[in-house]
């Protein structure tokens, strides 16, 4: 049987977290009440998430993957741990985080006048690193 687990994330919008989401191709839930968790096996314990991926939109995955806004308005991330080891672990939460810290930044950056000029993505070891340049609008 496996067991919820949860990962402390550094996420505290959750518009660009939904965002970015998207962006990777799931259909997102958003609840601010919190909905349960649900998950292949019956017996699990229940977990509360405010965004949802269902299960059902996660190749391969055991059950749904959740976002809990924690007191201090940080979000965790609460997963099933076998899921981690089909592709919903570290890897897949440093890439969440990418798009969402890449949505925060041209957010930001057109909040103050700045214009996308270009984008650029290299491959690493670590997976994919993007680098955005902008000017400033005339």
């Amino acid at each position: 049987m496996s067991k919820y687990g949860e990962t402390q994330t550094v996420l505290r919008e959750e518009k660009y977290l939904v965002e970015a989401l998207k962006e990777m191709g799931y259909e997102v839930e958003v609840h601010p009440e919190g909905v349960r968790l649900n998950s292949y096996y019956s017996e699990q314990e229940a977990k509360v998430a405010n965004i949802v991926i269902r299960r059902q939109h996660l190749r391969g995955a055991y059950g749904d993957i959740g976002f809990t806004r924690q007191p201090d308005g940080r979000l965790t991330l609460i997963t099933d741990e076998l899921d981690e080891h089909r592709g919903y672990g570290g890897r897949w939460l440093g890439r969440v985080q990418q798009l969402y810290k890449e949505k925060q930044t041209l957010a930001m950056a057109r909040a103050r006048g700045y214009i996308l000029k270009g984008r650029e993505v290299t491959e690493t070891s670590e997976g994919q690193q993007v680098r955005l340049q902008f000017v400033a609008r005339r």
